[in-house]
């Protein structure tokens, strides 16, 4: 048997020997790391202590000496991104084989020793969990970065920062400040994988992208920021913030986008179309998306169903476009305007500048949701009349337009009578909708839908001075057409000088009138005076400045009394009775002489 010292020297030896032999085999598997990453991981592990096999695959994809890379660095099991293992909302449950150190990446981008051996596709990473603050304020990143279906919770600061490309597809993120970015090609939030979800606030107040900014299918919601400013976004509840931001390209906001917060979008400048169709912008009581003074070089859609998405366009608060600008189209179509009646919401456009037209077809305003288009301009309006506001919410007071448009799957209503009940929908009278209408229908060749149009609003400009004022514009009306229809004055002078005709000759027939004499009584006057006509005394009686030589001889006995027969009826006359008619026929001349004149020569209308 051994003794107890033979054992424990026996034992000695033994862990000697184990040791060894695990040193032995951590030195070769280390030589073995060393010869199969000879560049960019060997560089990393002298700066980083233990990485992790996520930082290893995004180091061995970076390299420049890769000569087999894939699509991404993959740091999950699988290298497809719509994986379920891949989805970010289950990041909790990732191995920390999945994380990626924040430094690691800054590091990558600051250090010229590292970035002079990283590929020029730059980082594509998939399925990592970023750990720590990101922070790239001020660095211009000289590759892109691609951080696709990631969890990022700390903040992301890229304030200032210049970086090639950036994606955060299908990524979940905390709030980022990106104020003032630069981004060379596309900034994509969500174009091949959507499913984005920012759970704080994404300012990108004054960002230049030289490309697109995609954001299809993206989420944003607020909540009260952590890192950023609270002054960059004011007291709004901003979700996103783009004010001042310049956007080489197109600006898609499509497809699933949703925001649970505003949507700022002030001065900003798109260099193609902004596409909102099959998104929701969602903030009750506030600005659902606020684009005021934004210049869009192409078409703005808030529609439904763009590239065979089934969704449309839904906004909760204030979709404004004031003083806005927009090169071709703004189509607003299959889109609701939700809100509770007690806030505002709907769509304000002021002073709005469409250079090709404004479609506005298939839209539902729940609950009193205004329509303001107050002194905005568009070469083409689209619309119909299921898509028109509630009484007393559409607002058009200087709102020009040049045609009502027509194609294949739509019309716009254009006849005078549909027209007018658009134009009844406006609280209050304005006339220069009116007049605007007006014009549009008489250079379309509707000359009688234009003069409908301008009876209809001279209607309501003489409705507003009160029982006089009705009562002198239903005379104007009926008989001149407020000036518009002259020729009613002569219908009316007609049929005064035939009542006329028929008096005279009821009055000669019962002998009450009776020779004036006007010069020296002849001594044969019954065979030499002149003879009574009664439709040329009519005549004579009603125009005024015409002398037929008839009033001037011949005038009614007010104390005459006589009668005539009329078929089978006796009618009995008075000469006083005759008189007082030629004194209104007289009168009714003057009057209806006057305002003929004046209807011709536009004297009495108000346009």
């Amino acid at each position: 048997m051994l003794t107890q010292a033979a054992w424990f020297a026996a034992s000695t030896a033994l862990l000697i020997a184990i040791s060894a032999s695990r040193a032995l085999a951590s030195d070769k598997h280390g030589a073995s790391l060393r010869h199969r990453n000879s560049g960019l991981v060997n560089v990393a592990a002298e700066k980083f202590a233990d990485l992790t096999k996520c930082e290893v695959s995004v180091l061995e994809y970076a390299d420049a000496s890769d000569t087999n890379r894939g699509e991404f660095a993959v740091c999950g099991a699988t290298a497809d991104p719509k994986d379920t293992s891949n989805d970010p909302n289950s990041a909790a449950r990732w191995s920390p084989d999945r994380n990626l150190r924040a430094s690691l990446i800054r590091w990558l981008a600051v250090d010229h020793s590292a970035s002079k051996l990283i590929d020029p596709s730059g980082l594509q990473v998939l399925g990592a969990r970023i750990t720590g603050d990101l922070d790239l304020s001020g660095v211009a990143v000289p590759f892109p970065v691609a951080l696709v279906r990631c969890s990022i919770p700390e903040p992301l600061d890229l304030e200032g920062a210049r970086i090639a490309a950036l994606s955060l597809e299908g990524s979940y993120t905390s709030e980022i400040d990106g104020v003032e970015i630069h981004i060379e090609r596309d900034l994509d939030f969500g174009s091949k994988v959507p499913g984005f979800l920012s759970s704080g606030p994404v300012v990108l107040d004054g960002a230049k992208i030289g490309g697109w900014l995609e954001m299809a299918g993206a989420h944003f919601r607020y909540s009260p920021p952590r890192h950023l400013n609270p002054m960059v976004l004011g007291d709004q509840k901003a979700a996103l913030a783009l004010d001042g931001a310049e956007i080489g390209n197109d600006l898609l906001m499509c497809c699933g986008f949703e925001s649970q917060g505003a949507v700022l979008m002030n001065n900003a400048s798109i260099g193609g179309i902004l596409d909102c169709g099959g998104g929701r912008f969602i903030n009750p009581g506030g600005y659902a998306l606020f684009a005021a003074d934004t210049r869009v070089r192409s078409a703005v859609f808030l529609s439904g169903n763009p590239y065979g998405y089934s969704g449309n366009f839904e906004a909760d608060g204030v979709v404004s476009f004031v003083a806005a600008e927009i090169g071709g189209y703004l189509v607003i179509s299959k889109a609701t305007f939700h809100g509770k009646a007690a806030e505002q919401h709907g769509l304000v456009a002021e002073a709005l500048v469409t250079h090709g037209g404004l479609v506005w077809q298939d839209v539902a305003l729940e609950n009193g949701a205004v329509l303001d288009l107050t002194g905005a301009t568009t070469l083409t309006l689209i619309d119909n009349a299921r898509s028109w506001p509630q009484a007393g919410q559409l607002m058009i007071d200087g709102f020009t337009y040049q045609q009502f448009g027509s194609g294949a799957f739509y019309e716009s209503p254009r006849d005078a009578r549909s027209r007018l009940r658009w134009l009844a929908l406006e609280a209050g009278f304005h006339p220069q909708p009116y007049r605007q209408l007006a014009k549009v229908l008489e250079e379309s060749g509707d000359e009688t839908g234009a003069t409908q149009v301008r009876i209809a609003a001279e209607d309501l400009r003489y409705g507003q001075y009160g029982t006089l004022g009705r009562i002198w514009g239903g005379f104007l009306k009926w008989t001149i057409g407020y000036g518009h229809r002259p020729l009613l004055t002569i219908m009316w002078s007609l049929l005064v000088v035939l009542i006329g005709w028929d008096v005279v000759w009821f009055a000669k027939k019962a002998s009450v009138m009776r020779p004036t004499y006007p010069e020296n009584t002849p001594h044969n006057e019954e065979l030499h005076y002149q003879g009574l006509h009664p439709l040329l005394y009519s005549l004579d009686v009603f125009v005024p400045f015409v002398n037929l030589h008839q009033e001037h001889y011949w005038w009614p006995d007010e104390d005459a009394v006589g009668s005539c027969l009329l078929f089978s009826w006796r009618i009995p006359v008075r000469g006083s009775l005759v008189e007082y008619y030629l004194w209104a026929q007289i009168i009714a001349g003057w009057i209806l002489s006057a305002i003929f004149v004046a209807g011709v020569t536009g004297l009495i209308r108000s346009d």
